[in-house]
């Protein structure tokens, strides 16, 4: 009777950790939506200036409510290890585990840095309240199908982004492996890591082709203690303590990205076995 208790104490607080995210995107969008449409209206300098500033202080704002939820609220503990550097428009490179790791990333580094623009699905923008800020907020978006053509869409998205992000504020998410880890996506691609998928040079790279040579590249690895990272458990705190650590290094050092990423997946991997 008592852990049939505590299930359902557990689903009840998953279900209001979910209303809260909702509600929060949902205050936000109104505005968000305004602004942006503003900014395409008036596309001036002292416009576009303006309304880029509104549009970063709506984004903090969003992360700040998400982030006291579920640091203070939920009682959810991120150890971030290493340094953010002090730039305006860093590269981010994560491994990616589930849909928490978005509000982990954001509590990082928008927490004390520059938003982030994620590389998105196009299929994304559809989606309600989620595809709708995504829009407002220009993020890349990609095609993720097969064949020459949509290879090029997403390499010229990514491009796109990098150019605009060299001249304003604001960090360049990608998630190298693509998708969310699975035990079957790691088994379909006899991923030669233990814990990770098999990370796409394809993003960074034109990234770094786009980026000044003193970027920073910073890297991540978001690792679950418990190993927990089922999204609907972690609204309710299964995972009690997330380490993120963090690596810089600058565009100008990485030769090729390939070889750069499987060094890093490498350490990955060992950060994620050492629980």
């Amino acid at each position: 009777m008592i852990q049939l208790l505590q299930k359902f104490v557990r689903q009840g607080i998953s279900l209001v950790s979910a209303l809260w995210v909702a509600a929060n995107l949902s205050f936000w969008l109104m505005p968000l939506l305004i602004v942006s449409v503003f900014k395409i209206l008036l596309p001036t300098p002292l416009v576009a200036a303006v309304c880029e500033r509104v549009l970063e202080f709506i984004y903090r704002a969003a992360v700040l409510v998400d982030s006291f939820w579920m640091t203070r609220v939920i009682g959810i503990r991120i150890n971030i290890i290493g340094e953010l550097p002090d730039h305006p428009s860093p590269i981010v490179v994560s491994n990616h585990q589930t849909w928490f790791d978005i509000p982990v990333i954001q509590h990082t580094v928008t927490g004390k840095g520059p938003i982030l623009k994620f590389l998105i699905k196009r299929q994304l923008v559809w989606v309600p309240i989620i595809g709708w800020i995504c829009y407002a907020l220009n993020f890349p978006r990609l095609n993720r199908g097969q064949g020459d053509n949509a290879r090029q869409k997403d390499l010229a998205a990514i491009k796109s982004a990098s150019d605009v992000l060299s001249r304003e504020r604001g960090a360049l998410m990608i998630f190298a492996e693509g998708t969310r880890f699975t035990n079957a996506k790691h088994t379909e691609q006899q991923s030669p890591y233990q814990h990770l998928l098999n990370p796409k040079p394809g993003g960074l790279k034109i990234a770094l082709e786009s980026a000044p040579s003193d970027t920073p590249v910073v890297d991540l690895s978001v690792v679950y203690r418990n190993q927990e990272t089922n999204f609907w458990r972690c609204l309710h705190g299964a995972c009690p303590t997330i380490d993120v650590v963090i690596n810089n290094y600058l565009a100008s050092d990485i030769k090729d990205a390939r070889t750069w990423l499987e060094a890093r997946w490498q350490e990955k991997d060992r950060h994620l076995g050492a629980e």
